[in-house]
C-alpha cells in the first residue's frame, strides 16, 4: 500500500510538469482554447506567487456543501459557497505561506497519514463561516469509503474516491493537503496563544449570573404613528414648507411611476365579517350592527374613529380603514365592493353594501387617472413622511412625558394605568363607548384589540447581563446595559432609552437583583471549565484567528500579492449554464 503512495509521489513533478504545458498551450480539462493564436489562461487567484487554478477552485467550490449539508439550489447560498470557497483558498495560502515564513513543514509521510485515515481539510472564507454554518479545519470521512485502513488500505480505490468527492488526481489531492495542512497548523498555532485565564472566567460568570428585573414603559412606534392627524392640511402644509427639498427629491423618484395611470380610486372602509359559516340570522345580525354604525357616521361621527372601535379588517383597522389607491379594472377587491365604491362621490358614504366577507361601509375619497398632477403627488408625499417624523416626535414626547410622571410618583402602577388611558383616548379619538344593544337583542361592541401596542407598565421577566429586557427590538442589549446601570438608590432612568424604532422608560424592581459573587464562583470553577467556558474559549479564539487573517490579508492586498482572477467559474452560471 505504502509503496503505491510512494510511486505515486515520484511521478508528482513529472505530473505537475505536463499539467502546467497543457495550461499554456490549452489543453486538458478545464482549459480555455486558444485564438487566433492569442493565449487566455484563467485562473482564480495568485497569492504571494503561487496560482489557484480553475480546478483549485472548483474542488474548494464542490467541498464546501459536501461539509455543510445543503446543496446549491438556492442562490443565495450559492453565492455564499463560491465566495466562501474562494476566500478560503486565499487565506489557506496566506495561512501556509505564514507557517513556512515561520519554519513549518508538512512532510509526505503525515500527508499520507492523513490519507490512510480518511482525513482531509477544507478552508473556507472567513466571513462565509457563521453565513453557511461550516468551519475551516479536519474533515474525516468513513475509512471504507476511502479504501479501508491500515493494511487493507486500496490505493486504487482511494483514488477513484479522489477523483469523485474533490475532483482532483491523487498528486493534486496531495499538493492541496500539503497547504491546507500548514494552513491548519498555523491556526492551531494563532488558537493556542488564547486562554482563559480566572479573571476571564470570572467576567464571562458574571455575564451570566448577574441577574435583575425591570418595570418598564414600552413606546412603540406604529402605535404613536396611527396618531399622526395627517389629515389636517394645515398641519401638513406647516411642515411640508420646512421640508420642501425632501419632498422634492421623493417626488423626482417617484414621478414616472405617476403618469400614464389607468382610473384609480382611494376609499376607506369599516367591515363588519361575517362568522365562519354565517346563516342567514347571523348575517341579518352583521347588517343590523353595520346600520348602526353607519347611523352614527351620517349623524356626523369620525370615520377614523369607528373604524378603529368596530371594523374586523385585520388589514387597515389601525389606520381608519384606509385602502390603497386601486384600480377601477383589473383590481382583486370583490366586484361587488368595487361597484359600490365607484358609484359614490367624494367624501360621500355608501349604503350597506355586502360582499362574502361581510357588512361594508364604504367612503370614497378620491379619483385619479392619466398623470398625476405634481401638487397633488407632493400632497400624497407630505402626509406620508409629516406621518413618519411626527410619529416618532410624539413617541419620544410621550415617554419623556412618562418618565417625568414616574420622578414624582410614588404609586407606579397609577402612572402605568394613566398613561395608558391616555393613550387610547388619543388613538380611539375619545372614550372607549360601553357595548349596545339593538333591535332584536343584537349587541354592538368595540373590537377586542389585543395586537394595539398601547403603551402600559410591565414586568420583565428576570435577565442576566448577556440576556434582553424584551428580545423583539434591534439593538436590544442596549436596554440591558442601561438596565444594569440601574439600583435601589437611583432606580430610574435618566433619560428615555431607545432601541430599534421604540422607545423605553425602565426603573429598576425592588427585591430583583441577584449578585454573582467569587465564592459562588470558587465552588462553581471546575464545572465551568468544562461546560460554559469551553464555548466562551472557542468563541474568542476564533475572534482572535479572524482578526489574525483579516491582517494577514490586508497586508498581502496592500502588498499586492494578491490578485483576483479571470476565471469564469468565479461569477454564478447564468441560466442554462452548467456550473460544473
Amino acid at each position: 500500500m505504502l509503496e503505491g503512495f510512494r510511486r505515486h509521489s515520484n511521478s508528482f513533478f513529472l505530473i505537475v510538469l505536463v499539467a502546467s504545458v497543457a495550461a499554456i498551450f490549452g489543453v486538458g480539462p478545464g482549459s480555455q482554447s486558444c485564438s487566433q493564436g492569442s493565449l487566455k489562461v484563467t485562473y482564480a487567484a495568485k497569492v504571494y506567487g503561487h496560482t489557484l487554478s480553475e480546478s483549485d477552485f472548483v474542488a474548494a467550490a464542490g467541498m464546501v456543501p459536501r461539509i455543510m449539508r445543503a446543496t446549491e439550489e438556492n442562490p443565495a447560498v450559492a453565492g455564499a459557497i463560491r465566495q466562501g470557497a474562494l476566500d478560503g483558498l486565499i487565506e489557506r495560502e496566506l495561512l501556509a505561506h505564514e507557517a513556512e515564513r515561520l519554519g513549518m513543514r508538512v512532510t509526505e509521510e503525515m500527508v499520507n497519514e492523513e490519507f490512510r485515515n480518511c482525513r482531509f481539510y477544507a478552508s473556507v472564507g472567513v466571513g462565509a463561516e457563521p453565513v453557511l454554518g461550516v468551519q475551516s479545519g479536519r474533515v474525516e470521512l468513513p475509512p471504507s469509503s476511502c479504501g479501508g485502513v491500515g493494511d487493507r488500505f486500496d490505493f486504487t480505490q482511494f483514488e477513484r474516491v479522489a477523483r469523485r468527492l474533490f475532483r482532483r488526481t491523487v498528486a493534486n489531492l496531495r499538493e492541496s493537503m500539503v497547504r491546507e495542512m500548514l494552513a491548519q497548523r498555523m491556526r492551531d498555532s494563532v488558537r493556542a496563544t488564547v486562554q482563559l485565564s480566572d479573571e476571564d472566567m470570572w467576567r464571562d460568570y458574571q455575564r451570566t449570573h448577574d441577574q435583575m428585573a425591570v418595570r418598564f414603559i414600552r413606546f412603540n412606534l406604529n402605535f404613536y404613528r396611527a396618531l399622526v392627524r395627517d389629515d389636517d392640511p394645515a398641519q401638513v402644509a406647516a411642515w411640508a414648507g420646512q421640508h420642501a427639498d425632501e419632498i422634492q427629491r421623493q417626488w423626482e423618484r417617484r414621478r414616472e411611476s405617476l403618469r400614464g395611470l389607468r382610473r384609480e380610486f382611494r376609499a376607506r372602509h369599516i367591515l363588519v365579517k361575517y362568522p365562519e359559516g354565517a346563516t342567514d340570522a347571523q348575517k341579518a345580525e352583521v347588517r343590523a350592527r353595520a346600520e348602526a354604525i353607519r347611523a352614527q357616521l351620517v349623524a356626523g361621527g369620525d370615520f377614523v374613529r369607528l373604524a378603529r372601535l368596530y371594523s374586523d379588517d385585520p388589514g387597515n383597522w389601525r389606520e381608519g380603514g384606509m385602502l390603497p389607491w386601486t384600480a377601477v379594472e383589473g383590481s382583486n377587491f370583490d366586484a361587488g365592493f368595487v361597484r359600490a365604491a365607484t358609484a359614490l362621490s367624494p367624501n360621500a358614504v355608501s349604503p350597506v353594501t355586502e360582499t362574502p366577507f361581510g357588512a361594508h361601509i364604504i367612503q370614497m375619497l378620491a379619483f385619479r387617472e392619466g398623470d398625476v398632477p405634481e401638487a397633488d403627488a407632493k400632497r400624497d408625499i407630505a402626509r406620508t413622511l409629516f406621518r413618519e417624523t411626527r410619529g416618532a416626535e410624539l413617541s419620544r414626547e410621550a415617554a419623556r412625558a412618562a418618565l417625568e410622571g414616574l420622578r414624582t410618583a410614588t404609586n407606579l402602577d397609577e402612572v402605568g394605568t394613566q398613561v395608558r388611558a391616555a393613550a387610547l383616548r388619543e388613538f380611539f379619538r375619545g372614550e372607549v363607548p360601553a357595548a349596545v344593544t339593538l333591535a332584536n337583542n343584537v349587541a354592538l361592541a368595540p373590537v377586542e384589540r389585543a395586537d394595539l401596542g398601547v403603551p402600559a407598565l410591565q414586568d420583565s421577566e428576570v435577565f442576566a447581563r448577556n440576556g434582553f429586557v424584551v428580545n423583539d427590538v434591534e439593538r436590544a442589549e442596549m436596554l440591558t446595559s442601561v438596565a444594569f446601570s440601574l439600583t435601589q438608590q437611583s432606580p430610574l432612568v435618566r433619560e428615555p432609552v431607545q432601541a430599534g424604532e421604540d422607545w423605553f422608560v425602565m426603573r429598576f424592581k425592588d427585591g430583583s437583583r441577584t449578585v454573582a459573587t467569587r465564592e459562588e464562583f470558587g465552588r462553581q470553577r471546575q464545572e465551568l471549565l468544562s461546560s460554559v467556558n469551553a464555548s466562551a474559549l472557542a468563541a474568542r479564539q476564533r475572534d482572535v484567528l479572524v482578526q489574525y487573517v483579516t491582517r494577514l490579508r490586508q497586508e498581502a492586498e496592500h502588498d499586492g500579492q494578491v490578485r483576483i482572477g479571470n476565471s469564469p467559474r468565479l461569477r454564478a452560471p447564468a441560466a442554462g449554464e452548467d456550473g460544473n
